[in-house]
């Protein structure tokens, strides 16, 4: 799998804390959605790294005004762009896609999206947006 010693020369600007407290659940989303293979854990962290700022934030510095009356996402209603800004650990973005992750993780993201923003949820998002991409295949 990954080591933490790993992890830390990877993510070498995420602090300890953050190290030892993703670890867990990296592992966790690894299985869960099969990135299982060294070229697929590392393309997966990669993107991870990327898009948290080496696990640094699970919500978007952006208001998320920009994506207000997105019909892409699946925001319709006034507050949608702000409300389901990008969260997780790969920053899940849009009402639409809140309400998959929602079904898929069973968890009430449109109610409290927030949620995304809790380490274990962060880290499944992300995972689940692999999968859903099909990424695995690349």
């Amino acid at each position: 799998m990954i080591s933490r010693l790993q992890l830390t020369v990877i993510y070498n600007n995420a602090s300890r804390r953050l190290i030892d407290l993703y670890l867990p659940f990296i592992y966790k989303t690894l299985d869960e959605f099969e990135i299982n293979t060294p070229q697929r854990i590392r393309m997966f962290l990669a993107q991870v790294g990327h898009e948290s700022g080496q696990l640094r934030y699970v919500k978007e510095l952006a208001s998320g005004e920009a994506y207000e009356y997105r019909r892409d996402l699946g925001n319709t209603e006034p507050g949608d762009g702000v409300r389901y800004k990008g969260r997780g650990l790969i920053q899940i973005t849009g009402k639409y896609n809140y309400g998959l992750l929602s079904l898929a993780l069973g968890l009430p993201l449109l109610e409290k999206p927030e949620m995304l923003e809790e380490d274990e949820n962060a880290c499944r998002s992300a995972g689940w947006f692999w999968y859903k991409h099909n990424l695995n295949a690349l």
